[in-house]
């Protein structure tokens, strides 16, 4: 009995204790839960500034309950029976005549009116009053002055109040001002009904030329709008800050931020000036998609400052676009204020933006992270290699008789004929062949250079051979080395200038001795020679895909014409070409792409023989001569890439395994 006992004051004490820290639990647990409640960030508003641009006049006894029901009563009356409710005095302006009535001097009747107010405020009931029967009134002490709108701005004192804009165009806000809030729309008791706002624009300044309560309104919307704008600053790290820049204005704003606001620009990559911009529309259609890479130079120019192209500009900085609103809603003027600009400094690799709300601040830091990337490289070795071979083989057989009487030359390749020095005679004994540019002075006659006559000795027949076999290799080789960047288009140009074409023109200097002046004119051109374009993709696999285009252009001939003094002069040159364009060509890292099969071959072969001679079968072939001859040309283009790798990009590869 007593071990059940204790068995129970233990279980007890165990229950107890039990309950009492799970308690203790339970009570931390929520007040670290409300801790974190408390300390936790909080949730962006997004509902906006409401800002109320309603009169502040409250007449006395304001919320007093209204319960009223008339019957085509009199304005002024009702009204005086609200000033009644509200402990007041009212006084009627001559311009607000009674119900019904017509003095006939102008006055406008105020009429009557017909109304079921249960529980209503007086405020309200008093403003409803007033709205539906087109009239205004304002509280000067103790009264309550009624009077027509038109009339209102006479009533009220007025003073002039000079108010400073730090930040924003004063012109911008006395616009909006005017036509949005000193106009006749609503029950706004001692505001001006007309525009009451004008410029300083010397110091920047608001000048309200009204009451007490339109000052008031100013400062209001002052307070509101005349703030100092966000700079932020973005450095960018791998692509130049003006292609960065161009970026965010023809790819995010358009799509993004400028909606429904213009957008303008100011310089730029694409060399405009320096100046201001709002309006007009934004240069950045020379941008491609894509991240371009490369610090190239940034302008073509100097950045700013004025100065020539040669100029040096030190932090220059250059408006690339900027984002204002235009145009308003029906019956609402807007606030033309730039809402945002982007700008870059090239020398200090930043894009400064100015304005901008948090969101899109966020978005253009999110879109510059997702595009400020390394672009892959690779180092490509290309190997043009042009392989020439030409061969002539000639064969010649010459015969040659000389007589007394007559004399041959055949074979040859000059057919048959008689010998120049020992033709046939027919009469006389021969002469003497001189040079007509050749005067000796001791003989009085002119230089003698040869004899024609008739052969002298016995006769002669005489046969000579000439076999000649040669052969021609050529090779030419250009080995260039480039980085190429994942992209972009790399030039190799291995050219060469030539004179394409020589046009003369002979010019009369009018003398009497006939002479005359030549004026050439050569034609240059530069492409001769070796020119390659490739345009690289660098994939993360380890491939390079590219698109090559290799051109290679030779001299083949080149023609002359005689020009009008005799004179040969080249008339064009001839050239022959070897082009390719291979797109999406795959290479893997490090493996060589060989490009060949690109041969040109001729073979021409030339036959001449004596007449009948050279036609008998087996001895004919002493009495012809042949001459056969073979050109071979191939062109053979080796690619090799390796992509770069950086050090620290093969660091973090290697913590990643």
């Amino acid at each position: 009995m007593k071990s059940t006992i204790r068995e129970k004051i233990v279980a007890s004490v165990m229950l107890s204790a039990f309950v009492i820290t799970n308690s203790f639990a339970a009570s931390y647990a929520v007040d670290n839960y409300a801790n974190y409640d408390a300390a936790r960030p909080a949730i962006r508003n997004n509902e906006g500034t409401a800002l109320n641009l309603k009169s502040d006049v409250v007449i006395p006894n304001a919320d007093s309950v209204v319960n009223l029901s008339l019957r085509d009563a009199d304005v002024k009356q009702v009204l005086r029976m609200f000033a009644d409710q509200a402990g007041m005095n009212i006084i009627f302006t001559s311009d607000v005549a009674s119900g019904g009535s017509d003095s006939g001097d102008g006055t406008a009747a105020a009429g009557t009116v017909t109304m079921d107010l249960v529980d209503i405020p007086l405020q309200d009931a008093l403003d409803l009053v007033i709205t539906t029967n087109n009239l205004f009134y304002d509280i000067q002490g103790n009264t309550l002055v009624v009077s027509t709108s038109d009339a209102a701005l006479s009533m009220a004192s007025k003073s002039m109040t000079l108010i400073p804009v730090k930040y924003v165009n004063a012109g911008a806000l006395a616009s909006f001002l005017n036509s949005n809030i000193f106009k006749k729309d609503g029950i706004n008791p001692g505001r001006s009904i007309k525009p009451a706002v004008t410029v300083n624009p010397a110091t920047n300044e608001l000048i309200i030329i009204g009451t007490d309560k339109d000052v008031d309104m100013a400062r209001k919307i002052v307070d509101q709008f005349d703030k100092k704008p966000t700079i932020t600053t973005f450095k960018v790290n791998h692509t130049t800050p003006a292609e960065m820049a161009n970026l965010i204005c023809s790819t995010l704003i358009p799509s993004t931020i400028s909606s429904g606001a213009s957008s303008g620009s100011s310089g730029g990559s694409s060399g405009g000036s320096s100046g201001g911009g709002g309006g007009r529309s934004s240069a950045a259609s020379g941008f491609a998609a894509g991240i371009p890479t490369g610090f190239a130079s940034d302008e073509g120019g100097s950045s700013g400052g004025g100065g020539e192209g040669g100029a040096i500009s030190v932090g220059g900085g250059k408006m690339v676009c900027s984002t204002q609103t235009e145009s308003s809603a029906d019956g609402l003027a807007g606030l033309p204020f730039m809402n945002l600009s982007v700008s870059y400094f090239p020398t200090l690799g930043t894009i400064q933006v100015i304005g901008g709300s948090d969101t899109q601040i966020d978005m253009i830091r999110d879109y510059i992270l997702a595009n400020d990337k390394k672009t892959p490289q690779a180092y490509l070795e290309v190997q043009i290699i042009s392989l020439s071979e030409s061969g002539s083989k000639t064969f010649d057989n010459t015969w040659q008789f000389l007589s007394k009487n007559f004399s041959f030359n055949a074979g040859g390749g000059s057919g048959f004929s008689t010998d120049p020095q020992y033709p046939i005679f027919f009469a006389g004994h021969g002469y003497y062949i001189t040079d007509p540019e050749s005067w000796e002075e001791d003989k009085g006659a002119y230089k003698v250079i040869g004899k024609v006559g008739k052969w002298s000795t016995s006769p002669q027949l005489i046969y000579s051979v000439n076999y000649l076999v040669e052969n021609q290799k050529g090779r030419v080789l250009a080995n260039p080395r480039v980085l190429l960047t994942s992209g972009q288009t790399s030039t190799i140009d291995l050219t060469s200038d030539y004179v394409s074409k020589v046009t003369s023109q002979y010019l009369d200097n009018g003398s009497s001795s006939g002479s005359s002046q030549v004026q050439r004119d050569y034609e240059i051109k530069d492409d001769n020679g070796i020119k390659v374009s490739i345009t690289p993709f660098i994939s993360p696999d380890g491939y390079v895909t590219l698109d090559i285009t290799p051109s290679y252009k030779t001299i083949a001939s080149q023609l002359y014409t005689a020009g009008e003094a005799g004179e040969q002069e080249l008339a064009a040159t001839l050239l022959q070409r070897r082009d390719l364009e291979l797109k999406g060509v795959r290479i893997k890292d490090g493996e060589t792409l060989v490009i060949g099969g690109m041969i040109q071959e001729t073979e021409t072969k030339d036959v001449k023989k004596i007449p009948f001679l050279g036609d008998i079968p087996v001895l004919g072939m002493f009495f012809r001569s042949t001459g056969t001859k073979k050109e071979k040309e191939e062109m053979v283009i080796m690619l090799t890439p390796q992509i770069v790798v950086d050090t620290e990009d093969a660091v973090t590869d290697d913590n990643m395994l």
